[in-house]
């Protein structure tokens, strides 16, 4: 089964502090990139969420955003000491009267500044890890299904492409021997020419014919189908596979059935085996762009 590395996943759910949404979102990467942005409160709770993320996905840029919406408990709890800012008011007034100024300018937002960080709650308590816990795993699920989703049609459409790889190798297969036959029989025209010109004998017959013989082999390409056929034999077995993560071995082997398509071109000067050749192109360009998003 492919899974593609593009999907978004989104959580909503109360907690008991609030309601807490996750949301995450995964594009293609060579490898695992994951990038995590949580509310000040579970700020301390990163590592596990990298944790989860990292045993769900292989590949891709993953995007975890965590935003909290506070109940009026959780909010009232959050508040400040307010015995703590009038002892905290008071002494700034002393200070300020010490100093001959106005303690009227003694305001809130300045001795918010010098308010120890505490609340009367933390509302990011060790138990409310399993609750972030179920909200990441939540969205994690959602971003899996569109990501199988996705894979699905990609596979759909690789599948298609690779049938029309094996047609078109296969009217290449058709036309090779016609075209290597046509080839030689052109070269061996071409030498007649020359020894008529020059002069024949026997061993100089001989010698060409055999060099002839040698041009022939090395512009067979039946070797460079059956390696290409071998390549596709693999691809369709990653395509069937249960396996997730497969994208890089279907990379590698785009790449080899590349490179027996080139063989093919340089070797082989028929018009039609070159017209097929640029659309057997064509087509692994179009797989590889699509592979390139494949977990």
């Amino acid at each position: 089964m492919l899974i593609s590395m593009t999907g978004f996943g989104r959580a909503v759910f109360d907690a008991p502090f609030g309601k807490l949404t996750v949301e995450i979102q995964s594009v293609n990467r060579k490898y695992l990139e994951v990038f995590i942005s949580l509310p000040r409160e579970f700020s301390r709770f990163e590592h596990e969420v990298r944790k989860w993320v990292g045993e769900a996905i292989s590949r891709g840029q993953v995007s975890v955003r965590v935003f909290l919406v506070p109940n009026a408990a959780a909010v009232e709890q959050s508040l400040p000491d307010v015995e703590m800012l009038a002892e905290l008011k008071r002494a700034w007034e002393k200070t300020a009267l010490q100093l001959r100024m106005d303690p009227k300018e003694i305001s809130l937002a300045f001795l918010m500044q010098f308010l120890p960080s505490q609340q009367k709650v933390d509302l990011a308590r060790d138990e409310d890890l399993t609750v972030l816990h179920r909200g990441v795993d939540e969205a994690l699920q959602g971003l899996l299904k569109m990501k199988k989703t996705e894979g699905k049609a990609l596979a759909a459409d690789l599948e298609r492409r690779l049938k029309e790889l094996e047609k078109k190798v296969g009217s290449v297969e058709e036309l090779s021997p016609d075209a290597t036959k046509r080839m030689r029989q052109k070269l061996f025209e071409k030498m007649e020419e020359v020894l008529n010109q020059v002069g024949k004998g026997t061993e100089t017959e001989e010698r060409l014919l055999r060099e002839v013989a040698l041009f022939a082999e090395r512009v067979d390409v039946s070797e460079e189908i059956t390696r290409f056929r071998s390549h596709v034999v693999q691809f369709e077995g990653l395509l069937a596979s249960k396996s997730g993560t497969t994208g890089r071995k279907m990379d590698f082997l785009i790449q080899e059935m590349g490179r027996e398509v080139n063989t093919i071109g340089s070797k082989s000067s028929d018009a039609n085996i070159s017209h097929l050749v640029v659309d057997m192109k064509s087509e692994l360009e179009k797989m590889r762009e699509q592979i390139q998003n494949i977990e």
